[in-house]
């Protein structure tokens, strides 16, 4: 599993795209989607947990174990996950943004823990972390 992750808007999608060329792959863009679905086998991309998250949950916990359920039945190996990093700037005055901020980082951070890989992505320039 590798993640790609940085602010909004700073080329991480198109990024992933380049990288991938004309590679088979799926793309699944989570923030449309009702559900999760049973993951395809191969190469998959998934981007906008952040959307699923807000749109779907108002549970931390059961916001982190759908994910996970997800990830568990993906194949590890040519997973390949978006985050947007919504923890820099200022904290949200609203309290589910400010709630959606923490749920997506400490899923970031679980995340993380279990990636082969972590790239950022700032203004659409790759830095490899891991």
């Amino acid at each position: 599993m590798h993640i790609y992750f940085g602010g909004a808007h700073n080329g991480k999608r198109d990024f992933v795209k380049g990288l991938l060329g004309e590679a088979a792959h799926e793309w699944i863009e989570a923030g449309e989607l009702k559900a999760l679905p049973e993951p395809p086998s191969g190469r998959v991309v998934v981007a906008g947990l952040e959307e699923y998250i807000n749109d779907h949950h108002t549970d931390e916990e059961e916001a982190v174990a759908d994910v996970l359920r997800f990830l568990e039945r993906a194949d590890r190996d040519g997973l390949i996950i978006i985050l947007t990093d919504m923890g820099r700037g200022i904290v949200p005055v609203d309290p589910h943004a400010r709630w959606l901020r923490d749920a997506c980082g400490r899923l970031g951070q679980r995340l993380s823990r279990q990636a082969d890989g972590i790239t950022r992505i700032w203004y659409g320039i790759p830095q490899k972390i891991r």
